[in-house]
């Protein structure tokens, strides 16, 4: 799946945290998630302890264009968070177009998939990892984003892109499976 991307430069997990951080940080709705959901003080707190599970700052990441998003984004596996799971029985296996194929109420009536189809970002970076032993890449962050592109292509009505979105990347080697069933355990709720 990597051959379908633009390979840019390589970037710290810094880097990578602080575009996140301006985006998705900068947004009361999502501070508010961190501290009434999530049981955190700040975003920064919420995000950071997820990214120490996964271990983001050990990672090497690649920052990559994503040129055809309309094609290869639905094709993304749904990232190991609670949410975006609770639809399916099996964890941690399906594509962005096979939510918005079997749920697709649910991801027309998500209010953050509907404005992001309605109005999508000008600018917009993808987290991911790429799972070598499935030559698959999981979605991290930018869940949101990918459905509504997801949902454009399914409504026959793709999104027309100012510029094509990037992805930072890491590549995760060995068994990927057990790193996800351990992520989406953890849930980034505040530990007690």
């Amino acid at each position: 799946m990597l051959n379908q991307l633009k390979y840019i430069n390589d970037v710290s997990w810094q880097e990578v945290f602080n575009v996140w951080k301006a985006n998705e940080g900068s947004d009361p709705v999502w501070q508010a998630f961190a501290k009434n959901e999530k049981g955190w003080d700040t975003w920064e707190q919420w995000r950071g302890y997820q990214a120490s599970i996964l271990g983001a700052t050990k990672l090497e990441w690649k920052l990559y264009e994503i040129f055809n998003p309309n094609q290869i984004v639905p094709k993304f596996l749904i990232g190991p968070f609670p949410g975006w799971q609770k639809h399916f029985e099996e964890k941690n296996v399906h594509t962005f177009e096979y939510l918005v194929s079997k749920k697709t109420e649910w991801v027309k009536e998500n209010i953050g998939i509907k404005t992001r189809r309605e109005h999508f970002p000008r600018s917009a970076q993808f987290i991911g990892l790429y799972l070598e032993d499935k030559n698959k890449i999981v979605m991290y962050e930018g869940h949101h984003r990918a459905a509504a592109i997801s949902l454009a292509v399914f409504e026959n009505n793709p999104i027309v892109f100012e510029s094509n979105p990037t992805i930072a990347l890491t590549t995760i080697t060995g068994d990927s499976s057990k790193l996800l069933d351990h992520l989406l355990e953890t849930k980034a709720n505040k530990p007690v």
